[in-house]
Parts: structure tokens; sequence; C-alpha cells
């Protein structure tokens, strides 16, 4: 199978379980509700870096330029409609799919069509609380801004601004703010030579499951950094696009009609899925800015194998029944120098850290093997909120009454360690 047939079938299935993930309801399908006490506001925005030139095209004239959409606490009207998941701009274009699975898009596009989220757009933000600590969201390699759209609501609904950034070139696609899509070029040569570069060190990251020495994981880190020089590219890449969207939201909070004197920048805290993760991690370390981060289940590249992390950071990984060693960022964590917590959730798979972990998808969704793991998808939505809204709600909200060992205590599935985090 060529890479432009894997790419489309993987952008029918994404889609495709958003679709089936959905509970159905009189006037169409309806994302899980968020837990916490505030309506959700939504809004999308497209930036330029002009001191950024774009390294994924030829042409050098061109700037990074990153798209990002916004969660935010909101004061809803009753006339107010929440935000379908998607808009009709982002359909899949038939003529770019096979025979074989065009009836399915046609039925999938419909669908989408009259999902509804729990977002409002363009509400009015929220003015019955203080400013709005912030947290910015990186996506997995290749997947996309809203893929993990239910935690983006979930936070919102507890009083945070989430951003979530599309890492242009290495993201399949993003929305501008007039609801066109832009679709990024699966055969573009950069991203090209780290797909090859990934196939080429696989082995190596199977030997970090396979090892808990210390010394032989800090040498196969090594190993996999010299193998992937352009992965070490992208994570500088991925955690300046971090340090730019902190930038404009310092604008948006000093002249935007919604967010002018809403965001609390002095509380900002980074999270990011698989390769998102590691960005986040990287962000921690390079910008002063951000108080505290969360890596969900990446392996945790950059720099961090030689500067110890001085910021509260939870490292979270799914669980592996048959490696040695199921937590790859195990010797990151023991030589933190603040807070610092491993986490494993027992039956989990790595597509669990996103909303692939509804039920619903693994009754319908032909997803790899071993991308799910055996944990009730809703079981897991629910650890996994209420374990990254805690432990923000200590590091950016300061409620030092809360304690993620307790919440852990609750979750039977929760495999926890701690470093330097005070009793």
């Amino acid at each position: 199978m060529n890479i432009k047939h894997t790419l489309i079938i993987f952008l029918v299935l994404f889609i495709g379980f958003y679709f089936s993930c959905c509970r159905k309801s009189e006037s169409g399908f309806v994302l899980p509700e968020p837990t916490g006490d505030f309506d959700v506001g939504t809004v999308w925005f497209y930036f330029t870096d002009t001191r950024r030139h774009e390294t994924f095209t030829k042409d050098p004239d061109d700037f990074r330029e990153l798209a990002v959409r916004v969660w935010y606490p909101a004061e809803i009207k009753q006339s107010d409609q929440p935000c379908s998941y998607i808009q009709q701009a982002a359909v899949l274009p038939e003529q770019e799919i096979s025979d074989k699975i065009r009836a399915s898009v046609k039925q999938l596009n419909k669908r989408l069509l009259s999902i509804k989220t729990h977002s409002y757009r363009n509400a009015k933000s929220d003015v019955s609380k203080d400013p709005f600590p912030v947290v910015l969201y990186s996506h997995g390699y290749w997947a996309g801004m809203n893929q993990s759209t239910i935690l983006m609501e979930e936070l919102a609904s507890h009083g945070y601004l989430v951003a979530s950034i599309g890492h242009s070139f290495e993201t399949n696609s993003v929305t501008k703010p007039d609801g066109n899509l832009i679709r990024f070029n699966a055969r573009n040569p950069e991203l090209m030579l780290r797909n090859r570069e990934r196939r080429k060190s696989l082995p190596l990251e199977r030997a970090i499951t396979r090892t808990s020495d210390p010394a032989k994981l800090d040498s196969l880190f090594w190993e996999i950094m010299k193998a992937r020089p352009k992965m070490q590219e992208s994570i500088d890449i991925w955690a300046k696009d971090i340090s730019f969207i902190i930038d404009k939201l310092d604008e948006l909070n000093r002249e935007h009609e919604i967010f002018k004197s809403k965001l609390s920048l002095n509380h900002i805290g980074v999270i990011g899925h698989s390769f998102g993760g590691a960005a986040s991690g990287q962000a921690c370390l390079d910008d002063p800015r951000i108080t505290a981060g969360i890596n969900m289940d990446g392996l945790q590249v950059g720099d961090m194998i030689e500067e110890n992390i001085k910021k509260s950071f939870l490292f979270i990984h799914h669980d592996n029944p048959q490696a040695l060693n199921t937590t790859p960022n195990i010797n990151l964590f023991h030589r933190a120098q603040g807070p610092a917590y491993l986490m494993v959730i027992d039956r989990s798979g790595h597509y669990n850290f996103s909303d692939f972990s509804l039920p619903a998808i693994s009754e319908v969704a032909p997803v790899p093997r071993g991308a799910l793991g055996s944990i009730n998808g809703t079981r897991f939505i629910e650890i996994l909120n209420d374990c990254v809204v805690t432990f923000f709600n200590i590091y950016l909200k300061n409620e030092k009454n809360l304690c993620l060992e307790k919440v852990s205590q609750n979750y039977p599935e929760i495999k926890l360690k701690t470093n330097n985090v005070p009793n």
C-alpha cells in the first residue's frame, strides 16, 4: 500500500471514529459532556511567525504558519448553538478516495456534519472568575488538532484556556478561522526523511522496553537521537511553535475582544500526546514562562536526556504487559529536580490517550493491534481527565489541598511513583 492510500485510510478511520463515538440524541450526535462548572467557548486562529522561515518548503520567503484552536470558559446565551465537529470545508474529497471506500466516506461525511460538541463558537468569555490559567496542547505525529477534543473541553469546563496547536506539515490537516481546511502532503520530502529515520530506529525504540538497566537506557536514548537528526529538528520546531503561541496569547490578552485581560499568563502548562508529549517536555526546558508539563505516552527525546527537568512534570505511559520496562522515561523521572510523577495506567494502549479511547471505537474500527488496551474506554477517559485536571489544578491554580497520589488511589488501574513531591 503506498503512502497516499495509507494517509487516506487513516483520515477516513480517524473521522469515522468520531462519528461512532458520539452518543445519539434527537437532534443528532453529541460528544461526551464535560464535568466542570463552566460552559465552553471555542475560536480558531491562524498566525504567521515572521521570525522563522518554513523549512518544509523550498521557497526561502515562506514563514512558519500555525493554526490554533482555543477552548475557554464562556457565558452562553440561550440563542447560541454548539459547534459541529467539522464544517463543510473539512469533508474528505471523494476524488481522492478509492472506489472501495467511497460509499462509506459519503456516509461519514453526512454524519460528521451532524456531530455536536459542547463548545460554542465565539462565545463571550466567562467573567465570573479570575483570569484563566493557560494550557497548550500538542498532538501526536501526523495526528490533528482535534484528536483530544474531549480533554480540551474538559479542561476548559474546569476554568482553563486551552490552545491546541496544529504543527504545520507534521499534522495531516488544520482548520483556518474561515472554516477552510489545509491538508498537508504526506509525500513532502522533509516529512519522508523523518519517516525513514523513524523506521530505521524502531529496533532501538523496542530495545528500550526490554531493559531496566539505567546505563543501557541512557545509551539507547543517545543512539536514537544520533539516528534521528530530523526528529531533533522537529522537536526544536514544535517547542518554538509552543513559545510562539504563548507570545500570541499575550497579544490576545492585551487586545482581543474575547480574551482581553482574561488570561493568567503567569500560570502556563503544556501537555501533549506521543511526539507532542516530547515537544511539551522540550518546551518546559526552553521557555521560562511555562510552569508545568505533561507528556502523555511520548518517548522524551530532546534536551531532557542531558538536562534535568526542574519544573513540575508528569510522565504518563500506557501499559505493555510484554515489556520488561513499561516506563521508558524512568531515568528522566529519577533525575528530575522539580516535582515529578511517573504513571502507568493498567491495560491501556497508546491510542487511549485521545478520543480513540471511547468504547464505540473499539467496537467498529480496525485500529492497529495493541493500539488500544483492554481497559474500558470510558473508564480510561475518566481516569485521564481526573489526573490531568488535578495535576494542573495543583501546579497552575496552586490548589495545595489537592494531591495526585490521593486521586490515583481512587483508581486501582493507576501505578504511580513520585519524586521531589512534598508530603
